[in-house]
């Protein structure tokens, strides 16, 4: 009687094996779990850093109230969100991504700073395609294209190609996004070189610019020309001092402070200021290339978009006459004198 034998090919004898070596694979960790009490989970963190400051220092944990991040998948879309207060981030060290699927992606971050109002901005459409032509965007809320109040400050951040995937044995998959503040707020003083009293009702402050929106890349898209309107007008006294550094005599000012979206370099963003007596403007001049006199000499080497997000405080001081002409020979700019001519002014 003779015997029956199977005989199996090469191939389908090592597909076989490679088979239950991956079933093998698969199930070691789970069988570690269970034998040694081995953790083969893979954690998700993500850490937040705002250096991009003039101190270069991370003040993220000092500036920033409140994170949404937003993670996109190869094919662009957005499959995940959390939003976070910085509180708990900063008493964890980490914000926590555990329920963030196995992965790779593009973080994106739109975060906020202290509330300053409660409406300052709208999110837009949570769907970018892989070139970006939709866009996440965040506009600043207007009323008939005028801001005239403050701006919670801004930040943005995005960190592109993160490995999320799991690992095989468990372990902490984690990433940084570094965050870059767009808000910024300009503080303008009029002194009155002729001793005449200022009053905050004696002039309108306002800048222009039509950089009301922003896309998922932290770039400008196509938006109205908007006003934005001084939120605070206060009136005081400064002192004027001689060559020899004593006070020579105290004249009136008016401060005023104005918050706008973020600064873009080529820009026409203007600054203005009339006169409310009669309605004449006795300044307007373009407000980011005045910014740009007192970046200085040991920043020559940064850019100039760096140094405007990097700075966010621009104070101004303009002399006026007793006609509430402007004094155009200098200003201060962050306590930088700044000598004008024909080519600083720029108009």
């Amino acid at each position: 009687m003779s015997s029956a034998h199977t005989h199996f090919p090469l191939f389908s004898r090592l597909g076989f094996i490679v088979a239950a070596l991956g079933a093998l694979l698969l199930s070691s960790c789970g069988m570690m779990e269970a034998d040694s009490g081995q953790d083969c989970t893979t954690y998700r963190r993500v850490h937040f850093v705002f250096d991009m400051n003039m101190l270069f220092s991370d003040a993220f944990a000092h500036e920033v109230d409140t994170v949404t991040l937003y993670a996109n998948d190869a094919s662009g879309k957005i499959v995940y969100t959390k939003r976070e207060a910085v509180a708990d981030i900063v008493s964890r060290g980490y914000m926590d991504v555990n329920d963030l699927p196995s992965g790779t992606y593009t973080f994106r971050v739109w975060a906020t700073g202290e509330n300053r109002y409660d409406n300052s901005y709208t999110y837009g459409d949570d769907i970018i395609d892989r070139e970006d032509t939709t866009r996440l965007t965040v506009t600043v809320n207007r009323n008939n294209a005028e801001v005239n109040h403050d701006l919670t400050p801004l930040f943005f951040g995005v960190t592109r190609n993160v490995d999320m995937t799991d690992y095989q044995y468990g372990g902490v998959r984690e990433t940084t996004v570094y965050l870059t503040k767009d808000t910024n707020v300009f503080r303008i003083v009029l002194q009155n070189l002729s001793g005449a009293n200022l009053t905050p009702n004696d002039f309108s402050f306002y800048l222009t610019d039509n950089n009301g929106s922003l896309d998922c890349t932290n770039n400008l898209v196509d938006d109205e020309p908007l006003t934005y309107r001084a939120w605070s007008v206060t009136s005081g006294q400064a002192g004027v001092t001689g060559n020899d550094g004593t006070t020579v005599t105290s004249v009136s000012a008016v401060v005023a402070e104005i918050t706008t979206n973020r600064l873009i370099k080529g820009h026409d963003m203007r600054l203005h200021i009339v006169n409310n007596a009669d309605g004449k403007e006795i300044i307007n001049i373009p407000a980011i290339d005045y910014c740009l006199l007192v970046k200085g000499n040991y920043n020559k080497n940064m850019s100039d978009q760096e140094y405007l997000d990097r700075e966010d405080h621009y104070d101004m001081v303009f002399f006026i006459d007793s006609q509430h002409n402007w004094l155009a020979a200098s200003i201060y700019i962050n306590s930088w004198r700044v000598v004008l001519n024909n080519a600083s002014l720029g108009e």
